[in-house]
């Protein structure tokens, strides 16, 4: 596992410069929480680990193969029913669901339909669904929006245990969500 690094990268959207020689070090197996006002490129940094996008210029080095995403949208089939929106993305068995589901408090909901989901409902599915996946990186855009406190730490404690050392890099305006991660702060201006 390596450090992932940007160096000197620049992106823009047609007239708007999001990103100008923007240089960070996001460390191997750490979890560090990317803060700062709207529009100083948290999300644009996201997408470039990902891969979804390219710098204009600079590079980014260190990305893994693998990767997992909560975006700020929770993105699931609203027809498929829990448990069938977790065994297909993960892969994994419905046990393996199951337990997860559990440990996040959505047992009674696993024969549910997305659509009939609440809001924080959603969000620990969408959750459920990254940390269940195979990845070496987890991006995480705003992913305890629509949670109360008890299900924050809740859902940091669980994300904590299953992510078990690998890279973690996460977008927050909550200095307590990071620090329910343990995470380090870089501030974009």
């Amino acid at each position: 596992m390596n450090d992932i690094v940007l160096k000197n990268v620049s992106k823009s959207f047609g007239e708007n410069e999001v990103l100008k020689d923007l240089s960070l070090t996001f460390p191997a197996g750490k979890v560090t929480a990317l803060m700062g006002a709207s529009g100083t490129g948290k999300t644009t940094t996201l997408s470039l680990l990902l891969k979804l996008i390219a710098p204009d210029a600079g590079t980014v080095t260190g990305l893994p193969e693998k990767e997992a995403a909560v975006f700020q949208e929770d993105r699931l089939f609203e027809d498929f029913s829990v448990l069938s929106n977790l065994t297909a993305v993960t892969g994994q068995t419905e046990d393996v669901i199951r337990e997860g589901l559990e440990s996040l408090g959505l047992s009674d909901a696993a024969n549910e339909k997305a659509k009939v989901l609440s809001g924080g409902m959603k969000r620990r599915v969408a959750i459920l669904r990254a940390l269940l996946s195979d990845y070496e990186l987890l991006v995480l855009d705003e992913p305890f929006k629509g949670l109360d406190e008890e299900l924050r730490k809740t859902t940091a404690e669980y994300l904590l245990q299953k992510n078990a050392g690998r890279t973690v890099v996460m977008v927050t305006h909550d200095p307590a969500e990071a620090e329910l991660l343990g995470a380090d702060i870089i501030r974009l201006s």
